[in-house]
């Protein structure tokens, strides 16, 4: 689950590919998850003015549990 304050990387897909931009990096400002809607999170990508994005859209930098 995505959360405020979270970091991301824009995800991409199509077809069959889905792949993750690792030079798109953002931070969650806010959340908006109507009921029965998907959630949206407005980001603001390093460059670029904040937008709402589909959770979808998004992959959420996770820590290494492996250390």
């Amino acid at each position: 689950m995505i959360d405020v304050g979270d970091i991301v990387f824009r995800k991409y897909s199509g077809g069959k590919i889905s792949r993750v931009d690792y030079a798109s990096i953002g931070l969650v400002l806010e959340t908006h998850q109507p009921k029965g809607c998907l959630a949206q999170y407005k980001v603001a990508f390093h460059g670029s003015e904040p937008a709402w994005w589909e959770g979808r859209h998004l992959h959420k930098i996770q820590e290494d549990s492996t250390q």
